[in-house]
């Protein structure tokens, strides 16, 4: 097929854009409220994903709530995304189509929460394995961004979100189980409205495992924070295990920093910042950090 067939056939599942031009054109041109926050993040086929654990609306998902999760860490509301794809000839139109409702159904799991999200445009290229990169922009909405630099003594550290359960879902169809625990893996559930709400002195997502972000958010704050073990186990996603809690990466929740007595519902407390560096768990450094890093891991 050709390119203008593929993008007909991607088209027809994607979300309506709010987008003042919409895709379509050489740009799509974007009406934002206040600042504009991008990120980008890219899922490469047997890196991030297999296609025998996962389907295309699966890839389509996840490849829409890495990006947002991002935008939604420095309190911008997602409002668009960016989609460039790389195509093995192998790949027959029926996947391309399951990717683009992958696509939808996801952003309509983020509007519901935050307001329209579309995908406004991108770029297709053929090659060797399958590659998805999203670009977000978030709408800072005249908020100031919430920044990793801003923990301070005397903060509480608080996490939202399915902690552990990605990490849980990989080590289960690893072991040839899957099945429905294994779906937070495939399709990870960041809660965007939380973040958007919460009261935080300093934020992140954890995409890279909970005691390698905190440590992120204490280099960029100058300060001290202790994981509490006890906390983080009765805050994990049920099935994960407390090293799966703490090391595992890709679920996408959130990690912030606020004063105490500033905990909102559905945030859990899991740890304290104090003066001093780096990260421990109950007052003990770990010798591994956990977590995903492409280039060590």
């Amino acid at each position: 097929m050709s390119e203008d067939d593929l993008l007909t056939i991607i088209n027809e599942h994607l979300p309506a854009s709010t987008a003042t031009v919409p895709s379509g054109d050489d740009c799509a041109v974007l009406s934002p409220v206040g600042d504009v926050a991008i990120s980008t993040d890219i899922l490469v086929e047997g890196v991030h994903f297999r296609t025998d654990w996962s389907t295309a609306e699966d890839v389509g998902w996840r490849c829409v709530m890495h990006n947002v999760a991002d935008a939604a860490a420095m309190r911008a509301r997602p409002m668009s995304l960016v989609i460039a794809m790389v195509i093995p000839q192998t790949v027959d139109t029926n996947w391309v189509a399951g990717f683009s409702r992958g696509l939808r159904q996801a952003c309509d799991h983020v509007a519901r929460e935050t307001g329209p999200i579309a995908v406004d445009g991108g770029d297709m290229s053929r090659g060797p394995v399958i590659i998805a990169a999203g670009t977000v922009l978030g709408d800072l909405e005249r908020r100031e961004p919430v920044l990793r630099s801003g923990a301070e003594p005397g903060d509480v550290l608080i996490h939202t979100g399915n902690l552990g359960a990605s990490a849980h879902g990989l080590s289960l169809l690893e072991s040839g189980e899957g099945g429905p625990e294994a779906d937070l893996f495939r399709r990870p559930v960041p809660p965007v409205g939380r973040a958007l709400a919460v009261p935080a002195k300093a934020m992140m997502d954890v995409s890279d495992g909970l005691v390698r972000d905190a440590r992120r958010i204490a280099v960029a704050s100058g300060v001290s924070i202790d994981i509490d073990s006890e906390l983080v186990a009765a805050a994990a996603s049920a099935g994960a295990t407390l090293q799966q809690a703490l090391t595992g990466g890709e679920d996408h929740g959130f990690l912030a920093a606020v004063e105490p007595g500033s905990v909102p519902n559905e945030w859990s407390i899991i740890g304290r910042v104090s003066q001093g560096r780096g990260v421990t768990v109950d007052g003990t450094e770990l010798d591994e950090l956990g977590g995903w890093d492409h280039f060590t891991s």
